[in-house]
């Protein structure tokens, strides 16, 4: 889709992402969820690898995976479309030259169900949240919690709003978790403050050399292990980034497969012994663009929790900008049904979920 510019463009954009929906709709059994296929890729971080996915006891000669720092390497604008205005930008107040973490990513959310944590989100608008699909595990009442970085604090700042709607990628695939991106509509509006901000999305053209250093943070697993709690703190790590062709060429040489596990409209993300885990599913890649924060990526999966030479895999974001816009226009043009479907094809039990 071609970018809107000037006030007309803005003008609808913001319309679009304060849609009135009605009563939320509740997907039926016909929607239940599926068993995993024989087929189905590497787990999420923090699981194991699925059995055509075993390392062979004849591995190839050592791999070492470096990537070099790179400066500079953010090219592009975040869309004036997908984006509302201040986006991307954070408050923090300054404790012995260091930022204080209760600031730093204002637009990180914990999407949960009956006060559990599931999986991590991010912020885009005032009533929309972003997350990856495999997060939406069937017919659950879901909240999320923004505004604070302790998941089961009651502190003055968190707030906790009932998710009213939840609109998937309609050619999500859960053997291959491609297409991983899904859109939740919170029942009402939350005001924004120093602790609760939306992040950018990116253009479509927008572009991240590889080697660039970002960040995602979230309240995954610190490590492995089917009954390790999540962490109750917010963590965060850097990135560096890889482009899809290098991470499947990494990953077909670590796991001696045949089969390519990164395609296009992912990313990845890598620093050695510091990766993603079970929890950390569904919340944000980002990058910083001239002070501007800006989401790269969404967290989808990867293999095992923090090992070398393993990088975590992302949902692209700029890849899915148009879907983006699409399904917040027919949201609005939904208004007068009452309801926006749950298009999600459900997960398998058990895939990049928290505990």
């Amino acid at each position: 889709m071609a970018s809107l510019g000037g006030p007309l463009g803005l003008l609808l954009w913001l319309l679009l992402l304060e849609p009135r929906l009605g009563e939320g709709y509740s997907p039926s059994k016909e929607s239940a969820m599926t068993p995993a296929s024989p087929e189905a890729p590497p787990g999420p971080p923090g699981s194991l690898e699925s059995p055509q996915m075993l390392i062979s006891t004849a591995a190839p000669g050592p791999l070492t995976l470096t990537v070099e720092s790179s400066q500079a390497a953010v090219f592009g604008t975040f869309s004036p479309q997908v984006s509302q205005p201040g986006c991307g930008q954070r408050s923090m107040r300054i404790a012995g030259g260091l930022p204080a973490s209760d600031k730093k990513w204002p637009w990180q959310v914990s999407l949960q169900v009956r006060d559990r944590h599931i999986c991590g989100g991010s912020l885009i608008a005032s009533r929309w949240v972003l997350t990856a699909a495999h997060c939406i595990i069937g017919h659950e009442e879901y909240t999320v919690r923004l505004g604070d970085t302790l998941l089961y604090s009651h502190s003055k700042t968190t707030l906790v709003v009932p998710v009213e709607d939840i609109v998937c990628h309609h050619y999500y695939d859960a053997k291959t978790l491609r297409h991983d991106i899904a859109l939740v509509l919170l029942s009402f509006s939350v005001n924004y403050s120093s602790y609760i901000q939306p992040v950018c999305l990116p253009e479509r053209a927008f572009h991240v050399e590889s080697g660039t250093e970002c960040w995602v943070a979230g309240w995954g697993q610190l490590a492995g292990g089917e009954t390790a709690p999540v962490s109750v703190h917010l963590q965060e790590t850097k990135q560096l980034i890889l482009h899809y062709k290098k991470c499947n060429q990494i990953l077909l040489t670590r796991l001696g497969s045949l089969r390519n596990l990164v395609k296009k409209g992912m990313i990845c993300g890598y620093q050695d012994g510091k990766s993603l885990c079970k929890g950390d599913s569904g919340g944000p890649l980002v990058c910083e663009l001239n002070a501007t924060w800006v989401q790269v990526g969404i967290v989808s999966w990867g293999i095992g929790c923090g090992r070398k030479n393993y990088p975590g895999v992302y949902t692209e974001v700029s890849f899915y900008k148009d879907w983006v816009i699409g399904q917040l226009s027919q949201a609005r043009s939904w208004d007068s049904a009452g309801f926006l479907p749950l298009l999600c094809l459900l997960l398998p039990l058990g895939v990049l979920v928290a505990p």
